[in-house]
């Protein structure tokens, strides 16, 4: 668009992209570091992916799964690309990694790692990260279908201020184009921002670890990675509920918990059962479910499929 009418949609998309260039790249959603503690010396996992079906199950590096081309890139309305975000999330993936270690540790010995003040700061706002920066959460609670209703409404008020759009700038909207920019640069600017209230409120909630109990048994990894359960009292799952629980697998065998209050924080020590209530939550959210074993990503692919097969209840 030009003129105001540019400087208005840039606006509405998150502002003016800062003059900072970044080559092109892919972003992961889920940190290579996390997807470590799932795989196996050879750092591969058996994957499946939803868009895909006829692939089945896959085998690939971790270097290749959860990832995207620039996810996290605001690019401005002359082209720039800021890449800010991706040097947020990557910085705090680094404070977090050895809380994470000692925290994995301290389960597998069969102990509940207890983080300082500020190493709790640094674990909830990547908690919080990792719930924003997956693309099947931005879906779930930002429909492109929305978004496109959006911005046809503003894109009219804006033509009742400035006059009747160019063919290009028309052509943009009909096509999506200026829906689908609009949408990505909102997901790219706001993903690594800080949520004041859902980073107090996590504070105080409390941080619980579960580890798998079974040898043989191991959690999934999904594009949406957290296993969200109602509060048994209020029927709500969000973080103002403290009787809902959010589970967030970081390693095959080991899950974090918020739930609850801090005094009521503990060690959990997973039944068969419970894993396969977590596994199954996630794969159900998830477009892609990833996992060094294969049974385990094929059961989820089977039930996938066969989910196709059944025709809806009218």
């Amino acid at each position: 668009m030009r003129g105001p009418r540019r400087d208005a949609m840039a606006e509405a998309a998150g502002g003016p992209a800062r003059p900072q260039r970044g080559r092109a790249k892919r972003h992961h959603y889920i940190p290579e570091m996390t997807q470590r503690r799932f795989a196996g010396p050879d750092l591969h996992l058996w994957s499946f992916d939803k868009r895909h079906p006829e692939r089945g199950v896959e085998r690939k590096p971790i270097a290749r799964l959860f990832r995207e081309w620039h996810l996290y890139t605001f690019v401005g309305t002359d082209g720039s690309r800021d890449t800010s975000s991706e040097t947020l999330l990557s910085a705090s993936e680094g404070r977090t990694e050895p809380i994470l270690k000692r925290l994995v540790a301290e389960a597998r010995g069969g102990r509940l790692h207890r983080p300082s003040t500020a190493d709790r700061g640094i674990l909830v706002d990547f908690l919080i990260a990792q719930l924003r920066r997956a693309p099947d959460f931005f879906d779930s609670v930002t429909p492109p279908q929305q978004v496109a209703a959006d911005v046809a409404t503003l894109f009219r008020q804006w033509e009742e201020r400035y006059g009747p759009a160019s063919d290009e700038e028309r052509a943009d909207l009909i096509s999506g184009r200026l829906a689908s920019r609009t949408r990505a640069n909102l997901f790219a600017r706001n993903v690594a921002q800080p949520l004041a209230r859902s980073t107090a409120v996590m504070l105080e909630r409390g941080l619980s670890v579960g580890v798998v109990g079974s040898g043989d048994r191991s959690f999934l990894l999904g594009s949406n990675p957290f296993a969200r359960f109602l509060g048994l009292t209020s029927r709500r799952n969000g973080l103002a509920d403290p009787g809902a629980e959010a589970w967030l697998p970081i390693a095959s065998d080991v899950a974090v918990l918020s739930f609850g209050s801090r005094a009521q924080e503990h060690l959990r020590h997973l039944p068969d059962e419970a894993v396969r209530k977590i596994n199954s939550v996630i794969a159900a959210q998830s477009t892609v479910v990833a996992s060094a074993s294969r049974d385990l990503v094929a059961s989820f692919a089977r039930r996938h499929l066969k989910s196709r097969l059944v025709p809806p209840r009218h």
